[in-house]
């Protein structure tokens, strides 16, 4: 993966002892700025890279970042703009030995697909339109309202019963229409529907799958009973 050497060059970095606050990057162009949040006391641990949807990182990552942490996976998520105040860090060019994964939002989900190079990759919602070609370790989640006539496209797609597009996207109040999103296939905007409980069972689901094939879980994921297109 693009980025990959320099995300894991920052697992190397020191933690800071007794919590997880986030670490502010500079990686190569054109990622740009980044955040790291590392599971407390983990050293070089394993690592999924976060790729926000069209508008940019807005929040709606931390479900899926809690429970990654909860499993001793850091996250990398880029994305962010240049405009930051916050400081950052240097990036120290060694890197460190860790299995890293890749999840995207929305048309960064698309790029998950079509960048990951051999990595395990996760796709929420990328679009139901002209999907890239996938190969390898993908799993891609979709709503079955926003795509009832799902293509195949991947090794694995479940489609979650009753959801929407982008079922996580904050600002939405269930049931009313949510904010209009750039449609990851480039059609015209699509209404994002939040759903909680969703949204939980997602995390959860994609933190398992991360787990098994990063951490080495011996334990198989618990999908929740979703449809299963192959």
């Amino acid at each position: 993966m693009r980025f990959a050497l320099a995300a894991l060059a920052l697992l190397a970095l020191p933690a800071a002892a007794g919590e997880t606050p986030a670490e502010l990057f500079r990686l190569p162009d054109p990622a740009g700025m980044a955040r790291l949040v590392r599971p407390m006391g983990a050293i070089a641990p394993p690592l999924v890279i976060l790729l926000p949807d069209t508008l940019g990182e807005d929040g709606r990552a931390e479900p899926y970042v809690d429970s990654l942490l909860a499993r001793g996976i850091a996250k990398l998520t880029l994305g962010l703009g240049d405009n930051l105040e916050s400081p950052t860090a240097p990036v120290e060019p060694a890197a460190a030995p860790a299995a890293t994964g890749v999840l995207g939002f929305g048309l960064g989900g698309r790029a998950a697909l079509t960048g990951a190079e051999g990595v395990p990759a996760a796709a929420l919602y990328p679009g139901c339109a002209g999907l890239p070609d996938a190969s390898g370790t993908v799993l891609i989640l979709q709503g079955d309202a926003a795509c009832p006539t799902a293509p195949m496209a991947s090794p694995r797609l479940l489609l979650i019963p009753g959801a929407g597009h982008a079922w996580d996207a904050p600002g939405a109040l269930w049931p009313s229409p949510g904010p209009l999103l750039p449609d990851p296939a480039g059609g015209p905007r699509l209404g994002a529907r939040a759903d909680h409980a969703v949204t939980l069972l997602a995390a959860e689901a994609i933190a398992d799958w991360f787990e098994q094939r990063l951490v080495g879980a011996a334990t198989p994921p618990v999908i929740p009973a979703w449809s299963t297109r192959r």
